[in-house]
């Protein structure tokens, strides 16, 4: 699994580019992708879910210590103007990836991925029984939708330390499904795996709260050709 940190704007988000100059030189830093949120289409299911976060940043690291070591930086060298805001929060959080049939993505000339990102805010009775059972039944799904490049689950990681001026983000769980395009994605979803999605959710054990799912417009921050 990887140690993952989350940073949520609601509002004025720093550029990708000056995201990108500032996560370049982080040792350990294995991962970095920016989601910048779209706007629903007319008939689009999850636009009932509220407010969409400007920018998602799902930054993942090689160990816990890389993890800790970035956030001490950014916390004393603000790289992004983090500190002071009110506009954004952290989370630490455990990623988990699992394995697709086709993960190559078919793009063409400069077309971006679109990342359906769904959060689970709330609670239960037993948070890590919650996560197993969801790990064991939901991604064996999501995996089967048509077209999928990349599916991963991320739960919290209570041990990272994360700067105290941080506002903190809450969600029990978080996970995504990764398409070529939009369009690809609302193929995915008309799909008959979208009906065994909502069967098994009906199944997972009691939680409180209600599931958001944003569509996003993919942006690799260490890869700049996606």
């Amino acid at each position: 699994m990887t140690p993952t940190l989350f940073l949520v704007w609601s509002d004025s988000p720093p550029q990708v580019e000056t995201l990108r100059d500032a996560l370049t030189p982080h040792r350990g830093l294995v991962q970095a992708l920016a989601f910048l949120a779209t706007e629903p289409a007319p008939d689009d299911p999850f636009a009932v879910d509220g407010p969409r976060p400007a920018l998602t940043l799902e930054l993942g690291f090689a160990d816990l210590a890389a993890f800790e070591n970035a956030a001490a930086i950014w916390e004393s060298e603000p790289a992004f103007g983090l500190p002071g805001s009110s506009t954004f929060s952290a989370q630490a959080m455990l990623g988990r990836r699992f394995a697709t049939p086709d993960p190559v993505f078919r793009l063409g000339g400069g077309e971006r991925p679109c990342t359906l990102l769904v959060a689970y805010p709330g609670a239960c009775d037993d948070l890590e029984a919650w996560l197993d059972h969801y790990d064991a039944h939901h991604p064996p799904i999501m995996v089967r939708f048509p077209a999928v490049r990349d599916v991963a689950t991320f739960r919290p990681l209570r041990e990272a330390r994360l700067p105290e001026t941080w506002p903190r983000g809450a969600a029990m769980q978080r996970n995504k499904v990764v398409f070529d395009s939009r369009a690809a994605l609302q193929a995915a979803l008309a799909s008959p795996i979208r009906r065994e999605m909502r069967a098994d959710f009906e199944a997972f054990p009691p939680f409180t709260g209600r599931p958001t799912h944003f569509p996003t417009t993919t942006f690799d921050l260490i890869d700049a050709s996606r």
